[in-house]
């Protein structure tokens, strides 16, 4: 079986790689992903790095209009996509963007018209219903009404593509994490004393990502309890500010932003990680990563009731009210207050991050879905290669 995948994600050997060298671990099926040559990232720009070693086809095209991920854009392949359609002849074309997107759109004209036999597959992470301005609400209506299959982040995430007028059918596949590189360890690396109880966040520092109310949960706790906070952002002068104003100068640490792979060492230094997002009227949490994170390093979790954060917290961690800081403090103490809670959400966590969230979890259940979507048995795959269109 012949799978096309378009994916910016697929750029980074961390983020996306991970997905695709587990799918192309099946001999029957034959991967080609092709990515943008470049891409602005929350004003990074950043450059596709090729995967050392790799069972699939790995092809870097020249995209054109690239937006910030996270906004609108307009990114698209005005040459690359049409040549390596014809040249390859997917069964399956798998276009990991969202279908709002004029890359997904492009990818649907043009596979219909150059290889109307391939079936065409679109995953999305848009948990939000709302409606989109000109030429978006387009271009989404087009390839909604276009798909044999949609994945969703999240059971919200179908929801709204139904409502958006996705008739077809659906399943959830969550992201992944590689369980390898996020697992327990014997030692931990504490801050401070043994008796500290330390909180931790990742993520980037804006106002909908809750972190004002960790910061005011804080004057709610006990003075053993601390945060660490991972990340950066446009918010970071003023939470500084507010960490000053409410005397918390000794009990707060912001790290800045790290490397993805020094992130497991970080997440030891914490007792319970959090994630305490807000709801918008343009945004809400479409997953949480970092939760199944920790969850792998044997963490537990703590988050609020916005977007997909139940769904993919369920027994691994405590909920509570978004926005609410009395029972986000109360969530805090209660682990605080009981370690065996802790150990056994801890336990929980990881071996959910295995059964449902690891790479090969998440490779298994694509692979299915392709067969599903077109059953034959393909060749064995040729080898891998890296190449630029």
């Amino acid at each position: 079986m012949k799978v096309l995948m378009i994916s910016h994600t697929a750029m980074s050997p961390d983020a996306g790689q991970p997905k695709l060298h587990h799918i192309a671990a099946d001999d029957t099926i034959e991967l080609t992903v092709l990515v943008p040559d470049c891409m602005n990232f929350y004003g990074t720009w950043e450059r596709a790095e090729p995967p050392k070693e790799a069972r699939f086809r790995f092809v870097v095209g020249r995209a054109r209009w690239q937006r910030v991920a996270g906004q609108w854009y307009l990114q698209h392949y005005p040459g690359a996509l049409s040549a390596l359609l014809r040249q390859f002849h997917p069964d399956v074309v798998d276009i990991w963007q969202e279908p709002w997107s004029l890359v997904c759109a492009q990818a649907v004209w043009l596979t219909r018209r150059l290889c109307p036999n391939a079936r065409i597959l679109v995953e999305t992470e848009q948990n939000l219903y709302k409606h989109l301005p000109p030429p978006f609400q387009q271009f989404q209506s087009y390839v909604l009404h276009r798909t044999h299959f949609l994945i969703g982040r999240s059971q919200e995430a179908i929801q709204v593509a139904r409502r958006k007028g996705y008739m077809g059918p659906a399943e959830v596949v969550p992201n992944g994490v590689d369980c390898d590189l996020f697992r327990p360890v014997q030692e931990e690396k504490r801050i401070g004393p043994a008796e500290r109880f330390v909180m931790g966040f990742v993520g980037r520092l804006v106002s909908e990502k809750g972190v004002y109310d960790l910061l005011q949960s804080l004057t709610h706790l006990p003075e053993r309890v601390h945060l660490l906070c991972i990340g950066d952002g446009p918010e970071r002068p003023a939470l500084e500010g507010e960490v000053r104003r409410l005397r918390l100068e000794s009990r707060v640490l912001f790290t800045g932003s790290l490397p993805y792979r020094q992130l497991p060492e970080w997440i030891h230094r914490m007792d319970a990680l959090v994630l305490p997002s807000h709801t918008t009227p343009r945004w809400k949490e479409q997953f949480g990563r970092v939760l199944i994170e920790a969850g792998a390093c044997g963490k537990p979790v703590i988050g609020s009731s916005s977007g997909a954060i139940p769904e993919v917290v369920a027994d691994a961690g405590l909920i509570f009210p978004e926005g609410d800081v009395r029972a986000l403090a109360a969530a805090v103490r209660r682990l605080t207050d009981d370690p065996d809670l802790c150990r056994t959400l801890g336990h929980r966590g990881r071996e959910r991050a295995v059964r449902c969230f690891s790479w090969q979890a998440i490779a298994t259940q694509m692979r299915a879905i392709y067969r599903r979507l077109c059953p034959q048995t393909a060749s064995n795959t040729p080898d891998a290669r890296s190449e630029a269109l």
